[in-house]
């Protein structure tokens, strides 16, 4: 069976949250773009693989016009393409079109990351730390807190940079980027650490350049890291 051939059926996954509770708190549509986007991020759906509007909205028990709207958003991010037939198939990213990816979150993170300087408050930086030095004593890692601590570090930084457009779009970067980085790379898990401590403690001082060349840095590593890991490679 070829990669566009096997349908997603996902008799076994069910959603993260209850749709009829989170209903309440977001639109239906939110409900079922969060729930394929996990399913995207966790590597539960391959690149290649088609997503069938019917059966996903079976397997969140809600109907298909909230789990059409969220094919669309995930279309017009790119993340999931037209394949033949029309058919909706996660996205391939090369390693050509990840590096660009990974080259434009350099230039914006490193300009959030300036703006962010001295914007970084006392508890958002503990929060960070904790954070860190929690995920630093894990015996085992998974993927998904990698990614928690991850966007915290990231996302906290953007977000103080004060431009609500800016961080958005390296959320959106980065999110085109968890795609293709499902898999995490154990290496780089304790350097990785540091350097984002080294980040937000540079943000929540008084040196934007600093702060500026340190997300340089760090982006920098992921992209080699992860270059080295597709090519078969393990620095």
């Amino acid at each position: 069976m070829g990669p566009l051939e096997h349908i997603v059926t996902l008799k076994d996954a069910r959603p993260r949250r209850d749709p009829i509770v989170a209903a309440g708190e977001r639109s239906l549509s939110e409900v079922a773009y969060a729930h394929i986007l996990d399913l995207l991020l966790a590597g539960e759906v391959k690149p290649g693989e088609a997503l069938h509007e019917r059966k996903l909205a079976q397997s969140m028990e809600i109907s298909r016009t909230p789990v059409r709207e969220a094919l669309f958003r995930l279309e017009a991010e790119a993340l999931i393409l037209r394949g033949p037939g029309r058919n909706l198939v996660v996205a391939d990213i090369s390693v050509e079109s990840y590096v660009r990816l990974l080259d434009l979150r350099r230039i914006l993170e490193m300009e959030a990351a300036a703006r962010a300087t001295g914007r970084i408050g006392a508890d958002v930086l503990a929060q960070v730390e904790a954070a860190l030095d929690h995920l630093l004593q894990l015996n085992e890692v998974t993927s998904a807190q990698h990614w928690a601590v991850d966007d915290l570090v990231h996302h906290s930084i953007a977000e103080a940079a004060g431009n609500p457009m800016l961080s958005q779009s390296i959320r959106d970067l980065r999110r085109r980027t968890h795609i293709f980085n499902t898999s995490r790379i154990s290496h780089r898990l304790t350097p990785g650490a540091e350097e984002h401590r080294a980040l937000i403690r540079a943000a929540a001082g008084t040196d934007p350049e600093l702060t500026r060349t340190l997300m340089g840095a760090h982006i920098d590593h992921v992209r080699a890291a992860i270059v080295d890991y597709i090519l078969g490679i393990r620095r």
